[in-house]
């Protein structure tokens, strides 16, 4: 009896020890069967490096051994694997293809803002050149209409007959009248229609 005893009072500080560490652990690990206690007690003492009661859980010794996969699971993982890699392929072809995408619709907008550029420069051109050309006009409008009717009237008829119905639609109506009446009635005619017809 004093045998017991003496074991009994030797662990008495592994069982306060063991009974501390259970009141410790949280309500939903607390062991409900007798079971759950050998593990519970049996992972506590292997944690700590005490050999006689350290128990190896079969689920940690199951975990150790590598799991074997079946010959349908391994075609199936191949299979995953292959497509993985397709799909790497193709994010990187269509990356790639964005890119050149993003520099043709820089390229393009580069052209289209030099194309502005060159339609603004067209467009102040023709502007001058309308101007000239009125000046010119006006000009020529005045110098015909200074001329005498008879003799603006044979110069007028050597133009480009778009220049001479501007300079007769320009000058005065009484000079004008004078011009087409020194000139032969076909030409006169023909004049007098297209300066009503032509704007």
């Amino acid at each position: 009896m004093n045998k017991i005893l003496n074991i009994i009072n030797n662990f008495r500080f592994l069982y306060l020890f063991i009974i501390f560490v259970m009141m410790a652990r949280p309500a939903y690990s607390i062991p409900t069967t007798i079971e759950e206690l050998k593990k519970s007690i049996g992972s506590i003492c292997a944690d700590y490096g005490i050999d006689f009661c350290a128990v190896e859980e079969e689920e940690v010794s199951k975990k150790k051994k590598p799991r074997k996969f079946t010959e349908t699971e391994q075609k199936i993982l191949t299979r995953l694997a292959e497509q993985q890699e397709r799909l790497r392929v193709r994010s990187l072809e269509l990356d790639r293809r964005e890119n050149q995408l993003k520099a043709l619709q820089e390229d393009i907008q580069r052209q289209i803002s030099q194309l502005e550029k060159l339609q603004q420069e067209i467009e102040k051109d023709i502007e001058k050149k309308k101007t000239q050309d009125n000046s010119q006009l006006e000009k020529a409008v005045a110098l015909y209409s200074k001329m005498d009717a008879a003799t603006a009237a044979q110069s007028i008829a050597k133009l480009d007959r778009t220049i001479a119905v501007n300079i007769l639609k320009q000058m005065k109506e009484k000079q004008a009248s004078l011009v087409l009446s020194s000139m032969g009635a076909a030409e006169s005619a023909k004049l007098i229609a297209e300066m009503t017809t032509k704007k």
